[in-house]
């Protein structure tokens, strides 16, 4: 099979997921990821919930995220994002988590 002829195939749902979660757990950095990704569940096609662990918080925080736009941005942003206090509220819904960042 010749691949330099070969179209690339448009990214799937599945492709983001992936990309997102393994930035997440592999970054690449000598130091481990902080906030540490602990799980993450699916919620829809565009969006999952993304399960860390942070220091300040009794248990994990869950945030939600979309799969599409900009992940660099998501990724960046994260870290600071579920650090601020005053963006966490309770999910009683969820009993995986005791926080969730908005």
């Amino acid at each position: 099979m010749d691949t330099t002829v070969l179209e690339p195939a448009d990214a799937t749902s599945t492709d983001q997921a992936l990309r997102v979660l393994r930035t997440l757990a592999w970054p690449f950095v000598e130091t481990p990821p902080s906030p540490a990704l602990c799980g993450f569940l699916f919620t829809g096609q565009d969006t999952m919930r993304l399960y860390l662990a942070v220091e300040r918080a009794d248990g994990l925080i869950a945030a939600d995220v979309q799969l599409t736009g900009a992940l660099t941005a998501l990724l960046a942003a994260l870290p600071s994002l579920i650090g601020e206090e005053e963006r966490w509220v309770t999910d009683a819904s969820d009993p995986t988590v005791s926080t969730q960042s908005t």
